[in-house]
This record gives C-alpha cells, structure tokens and sequence, in this order.
C-alpha cells in the first residue's frame, strides 16, 4: 500500500481491494483471491517479479565488483 502511495506501482490495472483498500471479506475471501489471480493487476505483478531478478544485479556482486576495481585503480 505504501508503494502504490509513494508513486511505486505502475500498474494502470491496480485493484484497490488489494492494494490500496485493504481487505476484510473474509467469508468471501477464497472467491475474491481466485478472481484476483485472475486480474490483469495480479498477472502484471507475477510477470515483473518473474523479469526483474534477470534484468537487475546481486548487490553483493556489484559492491564487490566496485571494490576491486577501486583496488585494482589505486595499486596503478
């Protein structure tokens, strides 16, 4: 919810129950995820969490790959 405040989320297809509302049917609460699952919302989500560990780098790899060429620049 504070990602969708802070300007985070860039899903045009954002269902408010879920994101922004908050919920508590929860006697309606089985149907209403299955048609979550459904929305173009949930499946936008799903397929950036799929994409983004292969078009983003392991910090730890990147900090140590930034330290040993701060190394390897102040041995020159």
């Amino acid at each position: 919810m504070a990602a969708k405040k802070l300007g985070k989320i860039g899903n045009t297809n954002v269902d408010g129950s879920f994101i922004s509302d908050g919920f508590s049917n929860w006697k309606a609460g089985t149907e209403k995820f299955r048609k979550h699952a459904e929305s173009e919302c949930h499946k936008e989500a799903v397929e950036r969490l799929v994409t983004l560990p292969a078009t983003t780098h392991d910090v730890g790899e990147m900090l140590s790959a930034g330290h040993a060429k701060e190394k390897a620049d102040n041995r020159k």
